[in-house]
């Protein structure tokens, strides 16, 4: 089977059958670098995404490069999984297994704030094409005769386009109310394997401590970005 190889990330691989046959001469330190690397880039890429999607450029080309070094991110977790997990004479360090999941946690944190941008990005995008459409009926309206029966057709549909918008982004908020709990479902079982080597590491605690602390405070921005959506949709809904 012919293998296709990314220049800037040359140790990912397309497939599984190509893992199976090439995880044996990958070396730990290549993959924690390659790893380390992805972070760097992820983040880097994160950033920008972020800032192009408060402009009027188009953003598909940045979100599918994100996309794409998400997957090879968890491409490269996985091979130091099945790293740690082929039989070996040699004991698996504890270090080698609280690094793979602090790569978990920070993929984590990635995806999630990954999805956190594009659900900003598109709550802004109905906002605007809402308001646009908000104005030109507005505008036609003026024009229009207001005793005609169009004129109260439009109206009506005015009415019920907002109703469909603030279905819509409640349905946003649940869904990724929904996903949160899913993840951290998943973290907690990540969290039950490796916490049989936490308190062999010194300085573990605190670093447990740091990334809960993160998590509290994204989940408390997250609660604040839903409210705020909700609060602006009613005040705009009673303005109406």
């Amino acid at each position: 089977m012919q293998r296709t190889s990314s220049p800037s990330h040359p140790l990912l691989l397309d497939d599984e059958s190509d893992l199976s046959v090439n995880q044996a001469t990958v070396t730990w330190e290549q993959l924690r670098k390659e790893a380390r690397s992805l972070e760097n880039e992820i983040e880097s890429h994160l950033g920008s995404f972020s800032k192009l999607g408060q402009t009027s450029v188009d953003n598909t080309g940045q979100e599918a490069e994100v996309e794409q070094l998400l997957k090879k991110f968890q491409r490269v977790i996985n091979q130091m999984a099945d790293y740690i997990d082929r039989p070996s004479p040699v004991p698996t360090n504890p270090s080698m297994i609280h690094l793979l999941g602090r790569h978990k946690d920070i993929l984590y944190d990635y995806n999630k704030e990954f999805r956190m941008i594009k659900a900003n990005l598109k709550a802004t995008r109905d906002k605007a094409n809402l308001l646009n459409q908000v104005q030109d009926e507005i505008r036609s309206s003026h024009i229009g005769n207001r005793d005609s029966p169009d004129y109260y057709l439009t109206e009506r549909n005015r009415v019920e386009s907002s109703h469909r918008m603030t279905d819509m982004i409640l349905e946003q908020a649940y869904t990724a109310r929904q996903d949160v709990s899913r993840q951290g479902s998943i973290m907690r079982g990540v969290n039950q394997r490796v916490g049989g080597v936490i308190n062999q590491i010194p300085g573990i605690n605190n670093i447990i401590t740091r990334i809960h602390k993160r998590r509290k405070r994204d989940t408390l921005i997250m609660a604040g970005v839903i409210s705020s959506c909700i609060i602006l949709i009613i005040i705009y809904w009673l303005r109406t």
